[in-house]
């Protein structure tokens, strides 16, 4: 149960890496758009436009429902 257990730990610590590493990617494009505007080149600005799309389509429920779930995540974190 052991090897379990610290195998699903791994695969959480990579996941989260993984993750981590996409958003500083994501930011990273965001400050390139910022800096260069429309001459950023059409990866950067397709990925912009997403992000655009995204914060667009979130409703205030599905904001709400986010902020629950990161609340609820970090009452879990601090009570371990």
């Amino acid at each position: 149960m052991d090897r379990f257990s610290d195998l699903l730990k791994k695969i959480t610590a990579l996941f989260m890496t993984v993750s981590q590493t996409g958003l500083a990617l994501i930011s990273l494009m965001l400050v390139i758009y910022l800096l260069l505007g429309g001459d950023s080149g059409t990866f950067i600005l397709s990925v912009v436009s997403n992000l655009s799309a995204l914060v667009e389509a979130l409703t205030p429920q599905a904001f709400v429902s986010v902020a629950v779930v990161f609340v609820a995540y970090a009452w879990l974190k601090r009570k371990n």
